[in-house]
């Protein structure tokens, strides 16, 4: 059984491992995560790549609390070489868009907390700004509108 097995198993995040964690005070959890994935698909051509070409500077992704703890992620994204094309690129994820300093679940949670509660409380109650939930509401309305419009 791996060392952190029970805490990557709660944070239920596709295709990553708990590497450890970190308690800061009483109300923050960290938890360094990587990737369980020797490949990634290279975006220009398709092909599969083994070859890890260099590993990213850590970043700090918000997550969801765990323990009502907030809930931070240190992760180093993957820059692969493809070894059909030549090209470089990094390791999509499902479970975040790039640029964001948050997951895609984290930021789903906000928003519907958003449809429910003044944004103000909502930054308050997560220890954000304003203008980072009022982003965050933005982007989702613009994408649930998106998904409304769009026949299935």
């Amino acid at each position: 059984m791996a060392k952190y097995e029970l805490l990557t198993e709660l944070l239920d995040l596709p295709n990553v491992r708990v590497t450890h964690y970190q308690l800061v005070g009483q109300q923050r959890l960290n938890l360094f995560i990587e990737s369980t994935l020797a490949a990634a698909v290279c975006p220009d051509c398709q092909q599969i790549s083994l070859a890890v070409h260099q590993v990213g500077e850590p970043q700090l992704l918000r997550d969801l609390p765990i323990w009502g703890r907030r809930c931070w992620l240190q992760y180093a994204p993957r820059r692969f070489k493809c070894e059909t094309c030549a090209t470089t690129f990094v390791e999509r994820v499902g479970w975040r868009e790039s640029g964001l300093d948050y997951t895609t679940r984290y930021e789903q949670f906000v928003y519907e907390r958003t449809r429910r509660e003044p944004l103000a409380q909502v930054a308050q109650t997560e220890g954000l700004t304003e203008a980072i939930v009022q982003g965050i509401f933005e982007r989702g309305a613009k994408k649930r509108s998106f998904n409304a419009a769009t026949p299935a």
